[in-house]
């Protein structure tokens, strides 16, 4: 393969349900490096209580993760209408922000302290990811 022929492999939508989904992983790393960041950032040095943070971090990780997964992971979309599409991604969202917010809720304050936040995060963001995953795949981005 000729390195125009690699550059624009990479740079185009993946094309087989493994290669969005290890995309899917890849650019879920980048929106969870962001997001437990701000979760750290708001609770630890903001000083706010862990709930905010992990809204805040959500919020910003599923802004990343939606870019990226109309450019770069999945190459059908169910919907021709954008507006709706960014509706339907949003309320997925929102549903993974409840999810979020439940897990992170009960793993820090009935399993592992509030000390331990961050690693409440670890386990919730695996749970999470794989409903958004599913959610998404189903929803929007599979042939009409």
């Amino acid at each position: 393969m000729q390195f125009q022929d690699l550059k624009q492999h990479i740079i185009s939508p993946a094309k087989g349900i493994f290669e969005q989904l290890v995309r899917y992983v890849f650019s879920g790393g980048i929106a969870f490096v962001v997001d437990f960041g701000l979760l750290w950032f708001v609770t630890s040095v903001c000083h706010a209580h862990y709930l905010v943070g992990a809204f805040c971090g959500y919020t910003v990780g599923l802004i990343i993760t939606y870019l990226l997964s109309i450019k770069w992971i999945f190459n059908e979309r169910k919907l021709e209408n954008a507006k709706l599409e960014f509706v339907i991604f949003t309320c997925i969202g929102l549903c993974g922000l409840l999810l979020t917010q439940a897990c992170m809720y009960c793993f820090t304050e009935f399993l592992l302290g509030t000390d331990n936040y961050l690693y409440s995060k670890l386990i919730t963001t695996v749970i999470v990811a794989l409903f958004n995953f599913a959610m998404k795949k189903i929803l929007l981005f599979t042939r009409k």
